[in-house]
């Protein structure tokens, strides 16, 4: 078993995570409000149609917005990372979940960190500058195929 430094989301960095997320979510409502609107709108009048796609776009940013920074506590907290060949451990406040490399849909790799999705949503924040040494690094990057 290989234990790393304890390490922390900062706030500005999970900001970049959401913002990020956040991009690539509303491409994804993008198509919905072009349909809505042709479907729907443009029998209305093209000026209401706008309105409408503009304003079913405010509310779905501000609502995803809301979504992502209403919580934080959890995300923010002290964080230590276990890993061996089978299986990785994250423990915050004393309370660990473990998962199989196997069990990762996703891996999203930044320039200082990774973002392991465990599920389509939820995903695991891992620091790249935990590691004691450069052979625990690379053998966690091999691990998760990062």
């Amino acid at each position: 078993m290989i234990d790393t430094k304890p390490y922390q989301l900062k706030y500005s960095t999970y900001r970049s995570i959401v913002f990020n997320k956040l991009g690539r979510n509303s491409i994804q409502l993008f198509p919905f409000l072009l349909m809505w609107t042709l479907l729907f709108g443009w029998q209305m009048g093209r000026i209401i149609a706008l309105y409408s796609v503009l304003a079913l776009l405010i509310v779905g940013l501000s609502v995803l917005l809301w979504f992502s920074f209403k919580n934080l506590k959890p995300f923010l907290k002290k964080t230590q990372l276990r890993f061996d060949e089978e299986s990785f451990f994250i423990t915050i406040d004393e309370n660990t979940s473990q998962w199989k490399y196997g069990q990762l849909r996703n891996v999203i790799v930044a320039e200082h960190y990774w973002l392991l999705y465990i599920t389509i949503n939820k995903y695991v924040y891992v620091s790249k500058d935990i590691f004691h040494s450069e052979a625990d690094f690379i053998k966690f990057k091999s691990l998760i195929k990062g």
